[in-house]
């Protein structure tokens, strides 16, 4: 989902979620972006730390909170702190189920972070939740990229548990999905989880 953090930075502005003591982590928040669009994810790892240092960050929306620790999590990901990863995304869940967030964004990010280890069963567990937790009908319509790539990942990870057939079924949904998408991307990007090791 590339350039997640202007968007959500916009649905947190528009829901009254962004306030005046928001602002320098919302400019950090920015710069984590940008880290990530160059495909800088140490960069953004290290600036998403330095958020959490912030002095205002506790006077700020947990709906707030739980977008950092979201993409915190997802730059901890992609330079292998793994058990950092699911802390953090742990965390953006849970913050976000209690405050009316969007909630499955964080569990489809563990079930990637866990398909990318080869971690099958867990993965699968995590697409499960994620997948129970979405109106597919809803969804295909207002989130198709996302929607079908969840599909296609929930497929691998049933293929890599030995479920083939699942796996094609789940395969052939992600691709009505797609064949139903006007005028927007068919292929959006995923986190890149394991790709950046060997960083300090």
């Amino acid at each position: 989902m590339k350039r997640l953090i202007p968007g959500v930075m916009i649905l947190l502005s528009l829901t009254g979620c962004v306030s005046i003591t928001e602002g320098s982590a919302g400019e950090s928040m920015q710069k984590g972006a940008a880290a990530e669009d160059q495909g800088d994810w140490d960069a953004a790892r290290r600036i998403y730390a330095q958020t959490f240092a912030d002095k205002n960050l506790a006077q700020t929306s947990p709906r707030y909170r739980a977008v950092l620790h979201y993409e915190y999590g997802r730059s901890l990901g992609v330079t292998c702190f793994f058990t950092e990863t699911e802390h953090e995304l742990t965390l953006a869940h849970n913050l976000d189920k209690k405050n009316s967030g969007v909630f499955y964004l964080s569990l489809a990010e563990l079930a990637r972070l866990n398909l990318a280890q080869q971690k099958f069963p867990e993965a699968l567990s995590y697409f499960e939740r994620a997948l129970a937790e979405l109106d597919s009908a809803i969804t295909a319509k207002t989130a198709p990229v996302f929607y079908a790539n969840v599909l296609d990942d929930y497929a691998l990870a049933l293929s890599g548990a030995g479920h083939p057939g699942k796996a094609k079924a789940a395969t052939r949904q992600a691709a009505e999905v797609r064949a139903n998408i006007i005028g927007e991307q068919r292929n959006g990007d995923t986190t890149p989880y394991g790709k950046q090791c060997g960083k300090s």
